[in-house]
């Protein structure tokens, strides 16, 4: 009877709760239990089954709760994980920002020691500049100095200038009309300074020469300077042009040094050029 029932029970029951059931019933069945009794136990035992069933209800909500328990964990698990590794992110950045900060204080003291350098190299500027603005000062008198000196000069320079122009002159009235006579076989008539005069007013000639040449009135006009020049060569040359002569008019130029572009300039023009040692162009 005992395994029969117990076989009954476990349908309901859990084999170890099943078996002591079984055992029990057995003993109050043995015991004689009223008819009464046994209904008793048998709504007991529906009671125990239905409270076996709500208990069995409550555990798989526990298993769903621990279930939620568990993921909510491993949810707070991941999350915790990447609140590491955030704060390890935090961490680097902290360090790469201590090692700019770092990096700024050695700059900052860089530039403050270049600011005191060029604090200490404009403090020698300054000094250099009052020292410049002494010599400067200085200059400015030795100016002063040096340009009364050349007033002083150029008052000298233009003295000896009327006196070497004046023995130039006198040195060329006594050498040109030798050349003319050896070059050219004029017979000299007039060699002297004279004014002559021009379509537009008169001008006053450094060297008047009239004679003839194979019987051919000559009338030659010189210019003396001890530099002739190529402006000075244009410029006597229209002079010339402008002297109204019955004569045929051949302009000469007299002097120590001639330029390049003055000569080819004579030679273009017909005109002939003396030097003061006794050079005569062109041949």
């Amino acid at each position: 009877m005992t395994s029969v029932l117990e076989e009954k029970l476990r349908a309901a029951f859990p084999p170890e709760q099943a078996h002591l059931l079984a055992e029990v019933i057995h003993e109050a069945y043995n015991d004689l239990v009223k008819a009464r009794d046994f209904n008793e136990l048998k709504s007991i035992v529906g009671e125990l089954a239905q409270a076996q069933k709500r208990t069995e209800e409550q555990v798989e909500e526990l298993a769903q709760a621990q279930k939620r328990t568990e993921e909510r964990v491993e949810e707070l698990a991941q999350a915790q994980k990447r609140t590491e590794e955030r704060v390890e992110e935090l961490a680097q950045a902290q360090k790469r920002t201590e090692e700019r900060v770092e990096e700024l204080a050695q700059a900052q003291k860089r530039t403050e020691e270049r600011v005191e350098e060029l604090a200490q190299a404009q403090k020698r500027t300054e000094e250099r500049v009052d020292q410049l603005a002494v010599a400067v000062a200085e200059l400015a008198e030795a100016q002063k100095h040096t340009e009364r000196a050349v007033k002083q000069l150029a008052r000298q320079v233009g003295g000896l200038s009327e006196a070497l122009g004046g023995s130039l002159e006198d040195l060329a009235l006594e050498v040109v009309p030798e050349i003319l006579e050896y070059r050219w076989g004029m017979e000299i008539e007039f060699c002297e300074r004279d004014t002559l005069p021009l379509r537009n007013g008169s001008y006053e000639f450094d060297l008047v020469i009239r004679g003839q040449v194979h019987g051919e009135p000559i009338l030659v006009l010189g210019e003396v300077k001890s530099n002739i020049t190529e402006s000075e060569v244009e410029r006597f040359l229209n002079l010339v042009a402008q002297v109204e002569a019955t004569e045929e008019i051949r302009p000469l130029f007299f002097g120590y040094r001639v330029e390049r572009a003055a000569k080819a300039l004579i030679r273009d023009r017909g005109a002939v050029m003396v030097t003061t040692r006794g050079k005569y162009f062109p041949e």
